[in-house]
């Protein structure tokens, strides 16, 4: 009798153990389809229109930007990432992200977009001298309680300065 407690006692401490380091224990996560919504959302209304106010409807006090340099920067949502995102729109004041794919899965969504505006300022050492550019970003966003808590994004920065060098 004893040995049947401790393997039931067993098997309710392993799902535990399990559930406890999976990302999204005691968390209100939201549906796939929830999560592609809000980072639509995201583009249109922060990025598109220049509402920097609302980041805060999007990003999670404990947001973690995972820069392409391996760096990983502990930001709020009116700090880093939002002067990273000024100075976007400084060097390209009409830029604009048009989401070519988006895939959803569990608590990641997956953006590929194409980015198109004028460069107006010097980006990368080159001068911008109003030049048209257009390059690829992909983004890839964990979301958890309907807030973005992690940013992967990749950006062709080589097609830019081969852009911006013509």
């Amino acid at each position: 009798m004893t040995t049947k407690y401790y393997s039931v006692f067993s098997v309710v401490i392993a799902l535990l153990f399990s559930f406890s380091h999976s990302s999204s224990f005691g968390q209100n996560t939201s549906s796939p389809d929830a999560n592609r919504k809000i980072v639509i959302s995201y583009f249109d209304e922060v990025i598109n229109k220049g509402k920097l106010n609302r980041m805060g409807e999007f990003f999670s006090q404990d947001y973690i930007w995972h820069q392409m340099n391996g760096t990983d920067i502990h930001s709020s949502h009116d700090s880093a990432h939002i002067a990273m995102i000024r100075s976007v729109y400084s060097a390209i004041p009409d830029i604009r992200y048009t989401i070519d794919n988006i895939v959803a899965e569990g608590d990641m969504i997956a953006v590929n977009s194409t980015v198109t505006g004028t460069a107006n300022s010097v980006m990368f050492g080159l001068s911008g001298g109003q030049k048209k550019v257009q390059f690829k970003q992909m983004f890839f966003f964990r979301l958890a309680n309907n807030k973005i808590t992690e940013e992967w994004e990749v950006v062709d920065v080589d097609g830019m300065k081969a852009q911006l060098a013509k």
